[in-house]
């Protein structure tokens, strides 16, 4: 694979509303301390981005929300994929880890989801994907500047196409993401489950409601966590109007997962709530059209250290 065709920057997505963003006088949080430069170049080096330029240049890579296979540094040459190994199935994509062999990540480790048989040559459910990609970025964006205290970042998916056709002259895509490298961790799913501890993770799920004026879930966040910052990746968006796909549970899911939300200190208590009413069970896996269908999620929890015996 060497093409990216599609990344969340080329889908529209839904606009916020401005007068649902609750400031930071509403978070009761104080002003940020601006870092220095050295410290701004530190925490860029933690999480694998340029470190050049000024200040300006610096506190706004900081800030980015999408953790890119790019890196920051502008692609001269396609980047590739390749010395798969095999790592999980799902109900609808199988998942290989890879080392990047050309590009501004080469040496590190990305991850390839490949739909199955009849939906790796569609663009519906990649689009699908991007799609739930940008919203969450949006939503993250606006959660960031809300509030003090840990960032949260976005593994940003391309859609990668091959070079080569298959053997009816079809090229087959992919979704590729740089490894989250760290130990995985899923904080709530689509259906209500929230993993105990990480009350961040919860606080944005809620919030998503709010600032989408009830129209848009934020839900099944699952990722790493770095101690001063989470790295997200595999988003759901729950909708009044559906269209995230097949993981997008509905009204009906935005209710359910109310249902076992408990705001913490982390809530402000001017955020709005749907009425909470119980459809179906919380599980941790995330569920696919219906509650009746759930699986385990498609990544599975890894350590960088595992990729040692390829």
């Amino acid at each position: 694979l060497a093409q990216a065709i599609l990344a969340a920057s080329t889908i529209s997505v839904l606009p916020l509303q401005s007068s649902a963003l609750p400031s930071v006088t509403e978070m009761e949080t104080p002003q940020r301390k601006r870092k220095t430069c050295d410290e701004l170049r530190q925490s860029l080096r933690k999480i694998g981005r340029k470190v050049s330029g000024n200040k300006a240049e610096l506190e706004e890579r900081l800030e980015e929300v999408y953790h890119k296979n790019d890196r920051g540094w502008v692609k001269h040459c396609g980047a590739v994929l390749g010395s798969y190994k095999y790592l999980a199935s799902g109900a609808h994509r199988h998942v290989y880890m890879g080392i990047y062999q050309k590009g501004p990540r080469k040496g590190l480790i990305g991850v390839k989801k490949v739909f199955k048989s009849g939906s790796v040559h569609s663009n519906k459910f990649f689009e699908e994907d991007i799609q739930a990609i940008g919203t969450t970025g949006e939503i993250i964006k606006a959660f960031n500047a809300s509030r003090e205290g840990l960032r949260v970042r976005l593994n940003e998916a391309e859609v990668w196409q091959n070079l080569e056709p298959d053997e009816i002259g079809r090229f087959e895509k992919a979704l590729v993401e740089p490894l989250i490298e760290e130990k995985y961790h899923k904080f709530n799913s689509n259906t209500g489950f929230q993993m105990d501890g990480y009350k961040t993770m919860q606080a944005l799920s809620h919030f998503s409601y709010h600032v989408t004026d009830g129209r848009r879930l934020l839900c099944d966040l699952q990722g790493g966590f770095f101690g001063d910052h989470y790295v997200l990746t595999d988003p759901v968006i729950c909708s009044v109007d559906r269209k995230y796909g097949v993981t997008d549970l509905g009204p009906e899911g935005i209710q359910n997962f109310f249902h076992y939300h408990v705001c913490s200190q982390y809530c402000s208590t001017r955020w709005s709530k749907p009425r909470a009413v119980r459809h179906f069970s919380a599980v941790p896996g995330t569920t696919f059209g219906s509650a009746a269908n759930s699986e385990l999620d498609l990544t599975v929890p890894l350590l960088l250290g595992s990729c040692s015996t390829w």
